[in-house]
C-alpha cells in the first residue's frame, strides 16, 4: 500500500481503471513514496476482484493480487537499474532473464558477456529488448498487463529508441508506469506519450508520524534533523536511519563545512577518498543551498539545526562566491558516478569552497 500521504492520489488514480491511458508517469522528489504508489496502482489494474472491492490497491485477496505479492504475476514486469535492484532488495525486483535462463544484467548491450563489477545505473538495451519479448506474448488472464520502470530517466540512448517504440504502438491492455525524479531529464519524445502526475512531497507533520510508524525510535530533535537533511523525504529518511556509518560520515563531513580552512582540505579529502563521491558531492550541494538560501531569502531547508553557524558563515562570503561554487558543484555531479580520482576530486572541491569563505580563515 501506499503510505498516507498517497492514499487520495491512489484512489484518483484507481477511480477510472478501465479507461486508464497506456503510460503513467508518476515524478516528483524522491524518496517520497513514488515507487509504493506505482506498485499499488500495478496491483488494482491487475487486481481480478469486483471494482468496488479493487480499489485502493487491490482486495489483496484475489489469486491476482496474491501472485502480485509474491512477485511472480505472469502480466507484471518490473524494468530498473542493477544499483536500484541492488538497493530496492529482491523482494520488489523479479528475476530478469532471457529465453535461455541466463540472467540479462550479465549481458550486455551488444549480447555479449559483461564483465562483473559496479551495478549498472542505466536500464540497458538488453532489458528493453527482454521487455518486448514480453509484450509480445498475449496475456495470461486475459486482463490488464502492467510494466513498472523506474527510473525513467535511466534508460541511456540507446534503450530509450527502443522504449519509445513501444510507447508509441502499445499492445493491447497494456498499462505503463513509469517513476521518474527529475523530468527535466527525460527526452521529449517519450514524455509528449506520456500522462504526466506530480507527486507531492508530504507534510513534516505527516511525514513524522509515518516515520514513527516505521519504527524509527529517535527523539523529537533527531527525527526533525533527520527528515530535514533528507529534503523533507521520508522513505529517504527511513534509509538514512538504518546506515548509522553513513549518518555519522555525514556528521563529521558537515562539521568540516561549518568550519572550512584550506589548511583541513587536504585531510578530510584524504579520509573520505573512500565515501562514495556521489555522496559527498549532495552533501556539499544541500549545505550550498542552505547557505544560498539564507543569504537571500533568510531559510534553511537541510540544516536547520545549523542556522548560526551558516550565519555567521555567510558574513565571510559573497553571494557571487556562493553561486560559483553551486555551479561547480553541479558540473561535478553530472560526471560524479565515474571520476579519474575521488581523492583530488574531493579535494579540489574542498579548496574552492574554503576559497569562497575567506580562505585561510577559520571559524572558532
Amino acid at each position: 500500500m501506499p503510505p498516507p500521504w498517497l492514499e487520495a492520489m491512489l484512489g484518483r488514480m484507481t477511480a477510472s481503471s478501465t479507461q486508464v491511458h497506456h503510460a503513467v508517469l508518476l515524478h516528483g522528489q524522491s524518496g517520497i513514496g513514488k515507487r509504493a504508489l506505482g506498485r499499488a496502482f500495478a496491483r488494482t489494474l491487475l487486481c481480478e476482484a469486483d471494482a468496488s472491492t479493487r480499489t485502493g490497491g487491490g482486495c489483496r485477496a484475489c489469486p491476482a493480487c496474491l501472485w502480485f505479492d509474491q512477485g511472480n504475476h505472469p502480466d507484471f514486469r518490473f524494468v530498473t537499474s542493477d544499483a536500484l535492484a541492488a538497493e530496492a532488495g529482491t523482494d520488489l525486483v523479479e528475476a530478469e532473464t532471457d529465453n535461455d535462463g541466463d540472467s540479462i544484467k550479465d549481458v550486455g548491450a551488444d549480447g555479449t558477456a559483461r564483465k562483473k563489477g559496479a551495478p549498472s545505473k542505466q536500464i540497458r538495451i538488453a532489458q528493453i529488448r527482454a521487455l518486448n519479448e514480453f509484450l509480445a506474448v498475449a496475456t495470461h488472464r486475459g486482463r490488464h498487463r502492467v510494466v513498472l520502470l523506474e527510473p525513467l530517466e535511466a534508460v541511456n540512448e540507446e534503450s530509450a529508441n527502443a522504449f519509445l517504440k513501444m510507447l508509441e504502438e502499445p499492445p493491447p491492455a497494456t498499462v505503463f508506469i513509469l517513476i521518474a525524479d527529475h523530468i527535466g531529464r527525460i527526452k521529449p519524445t517519450i514524455l509528449s506519450r506520456c500522462q504526466k502526475i506530480f507527486v507531492p512531497t508530504p507534510s513534516r507533520e505527516a511525514a513524522l508520524a509515518w516515520l514513527s510508524a516505521q519504527g524509527v525510535a529517535r527523539g523529537a530533535a533527531e527525527m526533525d534533523a533527520l527528515l530535514a537533511e533528507s529534503g523533507g523525504a521520508p522513505f529517504a529518511a527511513l534509509r538514512a536511519s538504518k546506515d548509522e556509518d553513513t549518518m555519522r560520515l555525514h556528521r563529521e563531513f558537515i562539521d568540516y563545512l561549518a568550519r572550512p580552512g584550506a589548511a583541513d582540505a587536504l585531510a578530510i579529502a584524504e579520509a573520505f577518498a573512500k565515501v562514495a563521491p556521489a555522496l559527498t558531492v549532495r552533501w556539499m550541494q544541500q549545505w550550498l543551498a542552505d547557505c544560498i538560501a539564507m543569504k537571500m531569502a533568510a531559510r534553511i531547508r537541510y540544516h536547520p539545526t545549523h542556522s548560526s553557524i551558516i550565519a555567521a558563515l555567510l558574513a565571510r562570503t559573497r553571494i557571487e562566491a556562493l553561486l560559483a561554487m553551486d555551479q561547480r558543484l553541479a558540473a561535478v555531479r553530472r560526471t560524479v558516478d565515474h571520476p579519474l580520482n575521488t581523492r583530488l576530486m574531493l579535494e579540489s572541491l574542498l579548496l574552492a569552497y574554503a576559497d569562497a569563505f575567506g580562505g585561510d580563515g577559520r571559524l572558532n
